[in-house]
């Protein structure tokens, strides 16, 4: 089996296609070895022969120097590209690193834990008055958002089966409200959705260590995703 991955050389993307290595073999596909997710003749020539598309590709988190314009093109448009990319490639499925972001788990913007997959979004539950947080803390989730609704379409409609892995912040530093994740349990997570067989038209599930602020029961039961 073929598996591309994008943001290879990335935090996740590298230790994630040295684990995939061991196993499959894997098209490695990174900005900083001149391939671009906003390039999508390129994407699509990349991308040919691939059985499975795991997209990390992204900014990963709340930054400063980043506009909103910077957020919605990486990690909205680039979405895009890459599973229409997959999808003219006739790959079976496609993995998108999503975040708990996608809840609004970000400093500053009030959530409602334990988090769980069918919780609303920030925007269905929260005012202006709500928020005490800079700009970049609201960019992030919000591009989470309209990134997981642009690969639902193309899942719901069956267009491609798709996966979506809502990651806290992944190593060992704690993130917003006690959330994280392990390096370890990332990759592990993420190898357990390439692997299961079952078709899933469009899933959402949320990845952490044991924690008690993210409900993990759908990956657990799902999944058979079980944290070290």
């Amino acid at each position: 089996m073929k598996i591309f991955v994008t943001g290879s050389s990335g935090y996740f993307g590298k230790p994630l296609v040295e684990a995939l290595k061991k196993k499959y073999d894997v098209i490695e596909y990174d900005i900083k070895v001149g391939k671009d997710v906003l390039n999508y003749s390129q994407l699509e020539k990349a991308m040919i022969g691939s059985d499975i598309v795991v997209h990390t590709a992204a900014i990963p988190k709340p930054d400063e120097t980043k506009t909103f314009d910077d957020y919605f093109q990486l990690n909205c448009v680039g979405t895009m590209n890459v599973i229409k990319a997959a999808i003219e490639n006739k790959v079976k499925k496609f993995i998108f690193i999503s975040s708990t972001g996608y809840y609004g788990c970000e400093r500053g913007i009030p959530v409602k834990l334990p988090l769980k997959e069918d919780q609303q979004t920030i925007s269905m539950y929260l005012k202006a008055d709500d928020l005490d947080c800079k700009p970049s803390a609201l960019m992030y989730p919000q591009s989470k958002i309209i990134g997981e609704n642009i690969i639902a379409f193309y899942g719901l409609t069956k267009q491609i089966q798709v996966i979506s892995l809502r990651f806290p912040r992944v190593g060992d530093k704690d993130g917003p409200y006690e959330t994280k994740v392990s390096m370890e349990n990332a990759v592990n997570a993420t190898i357990k959705a390439i692997e299961i067989e079952k078709e899933l038209w469009f899933e959402a599930f949320n990845i952490s260590d044991k924690l008690g602020a993210i409900d993990i029961s759908k990956a657990k039961k799902i999944l058979d995703y079980v944290p070290k």
